[in-house]
């Protein structure tokens, strides 16, 4: 299947009945799990029309894979070790009480993240804006404006009721699904 869809791009199925579908998920399931996807492609599946199935190789990890790693080529972005001339974005929230409301070594170390992110952001040439709607006062984050591209990038604590300290001490650095109609100013 996979040396299909690299000569072919996509195969489509017009119409396919319920074992095709299921064989076809199994087929795809199988790819997934054995890591037979092409390095830097997933293999998408989706409905198309009355019934039909596509079947086609997509750019990138999935969107919602956690727990998978990107392999493809980028750079190294260097964490401070001290918050010494913070952002501007970046130090409100360090001065804001009501945001990153974590303990006190999950706060610096999320603080900290921003901060290399925020740098990097501007060192490429890219917008630094505030991003101010947070679903929990435990999170914090940073708009990052490329060209009309807007992305929220939120650092939270991923289990703070966990009463195992490792796991409560784990932070989740999160990608919103960016906006490109909106106006670069405008992460709200």
């Amino acid at each position: 299947m996979v040396q299909r869809l690299l000569a072919e791009g996509r195969v489509r199925v017009a119409d396919p009945d319920y074992e095709e579908v299921a064989e076809w998920r199994k087929v795809v399931d199988y790819a997934k799990w054995h890591g037979l996807e092409p390095p830097g492609k997933r293999i998408e599946k989706v409905r198309v029309g009355r019934g039909g199935l596509e079947t086609f190789l997509a750019e990138g990890p999935h969107p919602h894979a956690r727990s998978r790693t990107w392999r493809g080529e980028g750079s190294t972005v260097r964490v401070p070790t001290r918050l010494s001339s913070p952002h501007p974005v970046v130090a409100a929230l360090r001065d804001d009480e009501e945001r990153l409301v974590m303990p006190a070594a999950l706060r610096r170390r999320s603080l900290l993240l921003l901060q290399a992110l925020a740098a990097e952001a501007v060192r490429r040439g890219y917008g630094v804006r505030e991003a101010r709607s947070y679903s929990v006062r435990r999170e914090g984050g940073v708009g990052v404006v490329v060209t009309e591209y807007a992305c929220k990038v939120t650092v939270k604590q991923e289990l703070p009721q966990s009463i195992n300290p490792e796991r409560a001490a784990r932070l989740v650095v999160e990608l919103d699904h960016g906006v490109s109609d909106q106006p670069s100013g405008a992460l709200a």
